[in-house]
């Protein structure tokens, strides 16, 4: 009878631990990596990559914490699916030159194999942000705009 009782203590543990998982993953807020990294992670993973160009004390990238980056949804997804790449213009200017990233915030994809595939710049909401990431993690924009992609959404 005791084993009973701690196999049901076990299950609901597992059970419990499995419901709350989104939650605690959102809790851990989004896995950036630093460019270089990232590049790394790319070469072993076939997942895309978000490139995100920010300054410290742009309004703008802040923004974008606060409204979307904070967002469970937006977390989840990014970890799930996503390399994600957090570049400082000033402190790392190289990537940003070599994708041509004036703005911040601006965002630029990779797919799985390295080719930049879509770029955006600005603050937008999360609705947006995640019909981006779907965007890309289903290769549409190999076959419409971005605008197409969302009236069909």
């Amino acid at each position: 009878m005791p084993r009973l009782s701690a196999l049901a203590g076990l299950v609901l543990l597992a059970v419990l631990a499995w419901a709350s998982a989104p939650a605690m993953a959102a809790e851990g807020g989004i896995h950036w990596l630093e460019y270089d990294a990232a590049l790394a992670a790319q070469k072993t993973q076939d997942k895309p990559m978000l490139i995100y160009f920010h300054l410290p004390y742009c309004y703008r990238c802040k923004e974008m914490k606060i409204k979307v980056y904070n967002q469970a949804a937006v977390i989840d997804k990014l970890n799930a699916n996503f390399i994600a790449a957090k570049v400082d213009v000033e402190k790392n200017p190289a990537p940003a030159k070599l994708y041509r990233s004036d703005y911040t915030p601006s965002y630029v994809f990779l797919s799985p194999g390295g080719k930049e595939v879509y770029r955006d710049k600005g603050v937008m909401g999360e609705e947006r942000f995640l019909g981006m990431l779907d965007y890309v993690q289903s290769r549409a924009y190999m076959r419409k705009s971005l605008e197409q992609f969302m009236k069909g959404r």
